[in-house]
């Protein structure tokens, strides 16, 4: 229990609240007047009780400070996913509230950031920034450093779903062509809409991953971005993303070729199958701007257009991620179950096989209603042919009686 003390001083008589914090610590904190300092005491109970006491000078350290150490406190975090959220900290929270005390802000303050921030970027981006505020604001709480987090009843823009164009043979082949074909880099777009590999992973093959008897790929590595841009190998996101895949004969046949044109023995096993030009890993952001940009332009499936934002000059088309969603609603079209589509993929949930990547086609939602039309319609197709097979009269009488005229 927290406890009062009076104390003479020269400035006049003091009250000293000593309390003890949930960790253990002592504080003390001083009042001009008894009530005051009762009433405190009392809140400090009443908080403690209930889980949301808040140390008072943890409570003052400004947003920015606790950002640093959020961003800090998982290593488990891979460096691409740590690095997008320092740029969001960097750019888009510490500027308009780094400087506040932790304890200062309210939802009212976060309801106007989010605001600020849907009427210029994206509904998709502006949720994907509020939750880095969040998670920040919630590591704030478990610090004791707010009793309530003040991310409640946040109003966020809606995310409008936007169906994703499915490649077909004719534009993968040029695609493969524009970025330099086999040898160079054009079999990673196969691996992508055949495989449903991500990127990272096409990237991270190596000679001793394919089984050329066997037909088969293995994914073991990814190529993996560091914090603050080294460029690494990692294991795949999850456990299900270790995987092993079969692949059809001529993307087999396509491969050794590609081996042969880079002078690749199999006996070379922990080479790699995709290069950048010095012959080093392939860095994500450098292959994104000087190869897949342009090959996707020139293969038609993508164009620059100006940010009108910011005034510069952006990308808008097909991604490489494209490929997997492609492969995912190949793998529907097809009639792969969903159980098998999502070891395919390496998801380690069936939701996001279906939510996120299984677009269903024109031509698949055709045949499903033709399919829902044979089982539910039986009946009312047999007394429809019967009406046409009747005398226009027939009809006109039928059609009487059943109006009651």
């Amino acid at each position: 229990m927290a406890s009062i003390e009076r104390r003479d001083t020269s400035r006049g008589v003091r009250y000293d609240v000593r309390y003890r914090e949930p960790g253990g610590r002592t504080r003390v904190k001083t009042w001009k007047r008894k009530a005051d300092a009762v009433r405190f005491a009392r809140s400090v109970e009443v908080d403690k009780d209930r889980g949301l006491f808040v140390d008072p000078s943890l409570s003052r350290t400004p947003l920015a400070e606790v950002a640093a150490v959020w961003l800090d406190s998982n290593p488990g975090k891979r460096g691409g996913s740590w690095q997008r959220d320092e740029i969001v900290v960097r750019r888009h929270i510490v500027p308009v509230l780094g400087a506040r005390p932790v304890g200062s802000l309210t939802p009212e303050d976060v309801q106007k950031l989010v605001n600020r921030w849907a009427g210029q970027r994206a509904p998709r981006t502006v949720r994907r920034d509020y939750g880095v505020l969040r998670a920040i604001l919630n590591f704030a709480l478990v610090h004791d450093m707010v009793g309530r987090t003040p991310c409640r009843k946040i109003r966020l823009p809606e995310v409008t779903r936007e169906a994703r164009h499915i490649v077909d043979a004719d534009e993968l082949a040029r695609l493969a062509q524009e970025l330099g074909g086999v040898g160079k880099l054009g079999p990673m777009v196969y691996l992508g809409a055949i495989g449903g590999l991500r990127w990272g992973e096409v990237a991270g093959l190596r000679v001793g991953h394919l089984d050329v008897t066997a037909r088969t790929v293995s994914v073991a590595d990814t190529v993996v971005r560091g914090r603050r841009g080294a460029v690494g190998f990692g294991q795949p996101k999850s456990a299900a993303g270790r995987r092993t895949l079969a692949l059809p004969g001529d993307l087999v046949d396509m491969l050794v070729k590609h081996m042969a044109e880079r002078a690749l023995a199999t006996s070379e096993s922990d080479a790699l199958l995709f290069t950048a030009p010095d012959g080093g890993v392939l860095r994500y952001s450098n292959w994104l701007r000087r190869v897949w940009w342009p090959a996707a332009v020139a293969a038609g499936l993508g164009r620059m257009v100006e940010d009108g934002a910011t005034g510069r000059t952006k990308y808008e088309g097909l991604g490489f991620h494209d490929l997997r969603r492609a492969n995912a609603t190949g793998l529907v079209a097809a009639g792969v179950d969903v159980k098998t589509a999502q070891g395919l993929l390496g998801h380690s949930d069936s939701r996001l096989t279906l939510d996120h990547y299984a677009q269903v086609v024109t031509e698949l939602g055709a045949l499903a209603a033709e399919a829902m039309g044979e089982r539910f319609m039986k009946t009312a197709a047999r007394d429809n042919r019967a009406m046409e097979g009747g005398s226009g009269s027939d009809v006109a009488r039928s059609l009487t009686r059943r109006q009651g005229l």
